[in-house]
């Protein structure tokens, strides 16, 4: 997947966010499984989705709040990803962790975009109430979607050039050797899946599971 394939259909599936509804298309579970099908490659794509989704599953649009924009950071990690050609979990998850703060000013400015569409939902109340006949909401509507089709090509195109000027300086710097797993990464996400739970049973396995997963490699520590 190259870099301009990947900022289109970052752009593109991101409308699924709020302009077009189609269940759960946006969750970077499903991103995962339509990268791997327009790649051919399963690993690492599903690695990177299953991570982003257990991080953030329990980050919802609930009301005014507008969760960070997973989407990108799936698209634009793969597309670092193929760039590079990096393998290694541990040079991955460098890329991954660049990614959330673009993912997090994707969200705001759709929240500006959102705050300015309130002027028009008074126009649209106006037009319904006192002038009948120009009652148009469809072409509000439509310039809303074409705006944020603009943010999500802008934050697409501006925040993979800048992860690419970032690791193209510093990817002599990412390590040669596979040290960190991936399932070490999945159970690290999982703590954000487990804690969205909210019971108490669960947060004390998972305290326990974590004491018992310390003291394993403590104790591989000791033997080497």
């Amino acid at each position: 997947m190259d870099d301009c394939t990947g900022r289109f259909f970052f752009a593109l599936f991101s409308l699924t966010r709020f302009s077009v509804n189609i269940s759960v298309i946006e969750r970077p579970i499903v991103i995962g499984f339509f990268i791997s099908i327009l790649t051919g490659e399963v690993f690492p794509v599903m690695y990177i989705a299953v991570f982003f989704e257990l991080l953030w599953i329990d980050i919802i649009p609930a009301g005014t709040f507008i969760p960070p924009n997973a989407i990108f950071c799936v698209w634009a990690t793969m597309v670092i990803v193929e760039i590079f050609s990096l393998e290694f979990a541990s040079q991955i998850f460098p890329v991954m962790i660049a990614t959330i703060p673009i993912a997090f000013l994707s969200s705001w400015l759709e929240e500006v975009q959102r705050t300015a569409q309130n002027k028009n939902y008074n126009i649209i109340l106006q037009q319904s109430r006192k002038n009948p006949v120009h009652y148009k909401p469809g072409s509000i509507i439509k310039t809303s979607i074409f705006q944020l089709l603009l943010i999500y090509l802008v934050v697409g195109v501006a925040g993979i050039y800048g992860l690419f000027l970032l690791f193209d300086n510093t990817y002599p710097y990412l390590p040669a050797e596979d040290f960190l797993a991936w399932p070490y990464l999945i159970m690290i996400a999982s703590v954000s899946a487990i804690a969205a739970l909210r019971i108490k049973k669960a947060y004390v396995s998972l305290i326990v599971g974590i004491a018992i997963i310390s003291v394993y490699f403590l104790l591989e520590m000791t033997r080497i």
